[in-house]
């Protein structure tokens, strides 16, 4: 799926020596910044060395990450820039509450924020002013305009996994497959009603990929998709619920349920590329399933935005540019997840995520709104479908 979606940046901070610090106002959101440069600034407008001679007169920065690999981002950027950086632990939810309450209290201890929850970034963080977006302007063409509000650092890809002991190709050439009967009790993944990512990718799907669906169910059943759901996304879900997946806590779950040896008749999951580790880790049999249509899988978007607050904006922009390089992000993506920089090397992973980046349902930051309005709505879906 092709995403070239042009749309308005959130304004950013000043970039030179002088830039405005972030305030923040005790018991309210933070006051909103004086600088107005535009995120459209042209890359002649962004001086690396200037930021990081400002970034080495503030004081240590501390970052939040839903990844343990934030401890080692943190540390790269501290042997790099000679700057204190910490990085640490915090999940979606977690961060979001810690952005929040600092920000009102006035006391900013996140200075740069990655959260998974776009929509809650898009709709609850930046209106409040409690973040700020920010695009590096000299890495800024190499990043999808589908991904720049609020900017995306890296995407999680989770892919369409068989047992490759039990079966020697995919038992399933579309995704319409694991809906049928061949297939009732026999696909594992995340439990969705648990799973913001999972409601948002429904919406997204709904949105954008619309016409793919339907050209896949043509496909897979030699008709015509007809429905009295919204959207073929939402023919798919409700059959999904219906068709009584087996629904696990976490990736990890679903990777042994269909990657333990000596199965006879395996499930299949859609599950983290992260989780093709335990091939080595724990001898499991992973394979992606090739050629999948439409999609052999999708990848979930993690944001990066600074706290409005912090006393140190210039570092934490550099920690953004920084994040965004091949150096930076090295970590979290040796494992699978994709930069969101296109410059940034894929390297070598046990899922081969590298080939199969074209083949991936990826999401658009224009939908974010409506992924968060809707989430209710597939909540419901999956809930009345699975009881049929």
């Amino acid at each position: 799926m092709s995403i070239n979606r042009t749309h308005r940046w959130t304004t950013v901070l000043s970039l030179g020596l002088g830039a405005v610090l972030f305030t923040g106002c005790a018991g309210g959101a933070p006051a909103a910044t004086t600088s107005s440069a535009p995120a459209t600034a042209s890359a002649e407008d962004f001086d690396l060395d200037q930021l990081i001679e400002a970034a080495k007169a503030e004081g240590p920065i501390t970052i939040y990450d839903s990844t343990s690999k934030i401890e080692k981002m943190a540390a790269a950027f501290t042997k790099t820039y000679g700057i204190e950086a910490t990085g640490v632990k915090a999940d979606a939810a977690e961060a979001i509450e810690k952005v929040t309450r600092e920000a009102q209290s006035g006391n900013v201890v996140g200075d740069v924020v990655a959260i998974s929850d776009l929509p809650a970034v898009k709709n609850q963080l930046l209106p409040n002013n409690f973040v700020t977006n920010w695009v590096p302007a000299d890495l800024a063409e190499n990043i999808d305009s589908s991904m720049q509000e609020p900017l995306v650092v890296i995407t999680d890809p989770s892919f369409w996994t068989y047992n490759t002991e039990a079966f020697d190709t995919c038992p399933a050439t579309n995704i319409w497959d694991f809906t049928t009967e061949k297939f009732t009790k026999k696909v594992a993944f995340q439990d969705p009603v648990g799973d913001n990512g999972a409601l948002d990718w429904y919406s997204q799907m709904e949105q954008f990929g619309d016409q793919e669906l339907r050209d896949a169910y043509k496909e897979a059943f030699g008709e015509e998709l007809k429905t009295d759901k919204e959207s073929a996304a939402a023919e798919w879900v409700s059959r999904m619920a219906a068709n009584q997946p087996i629904l696990t806590k976490s990736s990890e779950e679903a990777s042994e349920a269909v990657g333990a040896t000596g199965q006879d008749d395996p499930p299949m999951a859609l599950m983290s590329s992260a989780k093709y580790r335990n091939i080595d880790e724990k001898g499991y049999a992973l394979g992606v399933c090739e050629g999948l249509v439409p999609w052999v899988g999708k990848a979930s978007p993690k944001s990066l935005t600074i706290a409005s607050g912090t006393k140190s904006p210039n570092a934490a922009k550099l920690f953004v540019h920084f994040a965004l390089t091949q150096e930076g992000i090295d970590p979290q993506i040796s494992d699978g997840k994709i930069s969101s920089n296109s410059s940034v090397k894929q390297p070598e992973d046990p899922a081969n995520v590298g080939d199969h980046l074209k083949e991936i349902f990826q999401f658009d930051n224009a939908g974010l709104e409506t992924d968060w309005a809707s989430r209710e709505k597939w909540q419901d879906l999956w809930r009345t479908s699975s009881k049929k």
